[in-house]
């Protein structure tokens, strides 16, 4: 398992500011093959010693999960499916507080705006896959949209879920992404990443997002591990290129990526 986050702690919750607590982020990740899967989340802290490997997703383990006190937002990209969570099937997409029994799912799909339908995706295919997930503090609705790299943004997302992320967040949070295997072994790559605090999160340049074959070691030494500068954003930046990469049986591939 690992996980991999952006260095500094971000403000949502702001009792002081007029702004409801909003979010926006997109990424283009990579799953090479089913065990277990990828989740991108907002956590109190950058401290998953505890947190297993498998089905918890690198998350949380058989003693936490479900607790309030963990105060955590993911949204998983699920390869195997793990009855113990009540999961719907082994490719699906489902919305995660503070345990692993989702309070949405759905099949990996993308809403097709040219066919009006929704199109099944297969995580696990190895092929690069655009999420979107937003954050409305005002009508107090989250969104998870998917799509293949070459399709542009879905009309209509897979998930919405009206949620009050207040009740849930900090007043500072660490963003990031987790990854675990299980008896299988299976690569997850985070190959391009926009986030923003406020407003939509910028678009990047596709054509700029490196392939997803594993880095040489002589690659590695090319590239920092993790910014050194705090920010509320990310955005792709091809002159500031960043990797943060975590290898177990489990490989996070930041590139083209700044903070």
């Amino acid at each position: 398992m690992g996980q991999a986050f952006h260095g500094f702690p971000i403000p949502f919750n702001n009792s002081n500011s007029s702004n409801p607590l909003s979010f926006s982020t997109s990424f283009v990740f990579s799953i090479s093959a089913p065990g277990h899967g990828l989740t991108f989340m907002i956590s109190p802290t950058m401290d998953f010693t505890r947190a297993m490997a498998s089905q918890f997703l690198g998350l949380f383990n058989a003693s936490n999960n479900g607790n309030s006190t963990n105060r955590i937002l993911a949204v998983e990209f699920d390869t195997v499916k793990s009855n113990e969570f009540l999961d719907i099937d082994g490719n699906h997409v489902g919305i995660d507080v503070n345990g692993l029994v989702s309070v949405e799912s759905a099949p990996a799909a993308f809403f097709s705006n040219r066919h009006i339908k929704n199109i099944t995706l297969k995580l696990s295919s190895k092929d690069p896959i655009r999420a979107w997930i937003e954050y409305n503090g005002v009508e107090m609705v989250l969104n998870v949209t998917l799509a293949p790299l070459d399709i542009s943004k879905p009309k209509l997302p897979l998930l919405s879920r009206k949620m009050n992320l207040t009740e849930i967040f900090n007043d500072k949070m660490y963003v990031g992404f987790s990854a675990s295997t299980g008896n299988m072994t299976s690569n997850h790559y985070v190959i391009g990443w926009s986030f923003s605090r406020e407003g939509k999160a910028k678009e990047f340049d596709l054509t700029l997002l490196p392939s997803v074959s594993a880095p040489s070691p002589s690659e590695l030494d090319d590239f920092d591990l993790i910014s050194d500068a705090p920010s509320d954003s990310a955005t792709a930046n091809p002159k500031r290129t960043k990797l943060i990469i975590i290898y177990t049986l489990v490989i996070m591939f930041f590139r083209n990526v700044s903070f």
